[in-house]
């Protein structure tokens, strides 16, 4: 690296790129800079900026959050003993008569009266999933961890699981492009896959029960667990007959709703993705989640061609729509 010190005193020397200058502080001494000098400081200068600039979005979204979660609404808990557990959330929706609701770095699920089974359920159920090995164990990070619950005064319960602050649901997201619609597949092959190790079926896999992390294209699946269970057996809740193909088929669907349709098969037609990308979403799943994970692979690189990260610019505000 090319020094800027003083030769007089030894100092570091004052850059001045505008004035084609260097000065010393200490014995006054000036340097004429070369085109090398100014070129040097230019590049070194830009490269702070660059190392730098993540850093400032970062302090500046948080900021904008912190301001859309300044207005965010409250719900108010009773519970048996008397106390009562406030939640600031900026959305929910129903799923199976279960209340969700998204606070900032936390889900809670309210489970009402006559229902709090599903709480049981909802904990046995996840807690079932396993990993093959030691080196994915990380998957862990996108499945459930309840971190508390609490018996209500008026017989209902709730259920309150961790999520990071950049997870939202993933019903927010819809008429995505194709090339983010392509991630989610990919991180919901992912979560496909490990069910399929665990022999395990979430017949309610879909955009009300993913939630996704749009700025590191990263998916879990925090919602409807009550629902799930082992293969070849019924559902608890909707008496569904569990299979492994339905995991599969709810991707394929949830590609869809998120590319903004009801239904995969209105995709076959559709121009906005490559045809490779239509036909996988509008067809018929693999034998098991691995050999779909492979074909998918294959899928993504007819359309695509070269693996590319796309970065998703968007806030809370955006978000959640409260601008």
């Amino acid at each position: 690296m090319k020094s800027l010190n003083c030769k007089n005193c030894g100092a570091a020397m004052y850059f001045d790129s505008s004035a084609m200058k260097a000065s010393c502080r200490f014995c006054k001494t000036e340097h004429m800079l070369s085109m090398e000098d100014n070129d040097f400081f230019h590049d070194y200068y830009s490269a702070l900026t660059d190392l730098l600039s993540p850093v400032r979005d970062e302090l500046e979204k948080k900021k904008k959050a912190d301001a859309v979660w300044e207005k965010a609404e409250s719900v108010v808990f009773k519970c048996n003993d008397g106390t009562d557990v406030e939640i600031r959330y900026l959305h929910c929706h129903e799923i199976q008569g279960v209340t969700v609701y998204t606070a900032r770095r936390n889900l809670v699920f309210h489970f009402k009266a006559g229902e709090v089974d599903k709480t049981e359920l909802y904990r046995k159920v996840s807690s079932m999933v396993d990993y093959p090995s030691a080196d994915i164990r990380m998957l862990s990070n996108f499945f459930p961890n309840v971190v508390g619950g609490f018996s209500l005064y008026d017989g209902s319960n709730i259920l309150i699981i961790s999520k990071d602050e950049n997870e939202y649901p993933l019903r927010l997201f819809t008429n995505l492009s194709g090339r983010h619609t392509a991630w989610i597949i990919s991180r919901i092959e992912n979560l496909c896959c490990v069910l399929e190790y665990n022999c395990i079926v979430h017949p309610l896999l879909g955009i009300d029960t993913i939630y996704i992390n749009p700025y590191l294209h990263q998916a879990s699946l925090y919602g409807g667990w009550w629902a799930a269970g082992k293969k070849n057996t019924y559902s608890s809740y909707g008496r569904v007959y569990l299979t492994m193909e339905s995991n599969l088929i709810a991707l394929r669907k949830t590609a869809a709703n998120v590319l903004g349709f009801a239904g995969n098969e209105q995709v076959r037609n559709y121009d906005g993705i490559p045809k490779p990308m239509a036909d996988f979403i509008s067809g018929s799943p693999k034998t098991d989640a691995y050999a779909d994970f492979t074909f998918w692979d294959e899928v993504l690189i007819k359309s695509y061609g070269e693996r590319k990260f796309i970065d998703f610019e968007a806030d809370d505000e955006k978000i959640y729509n409260k601008g």
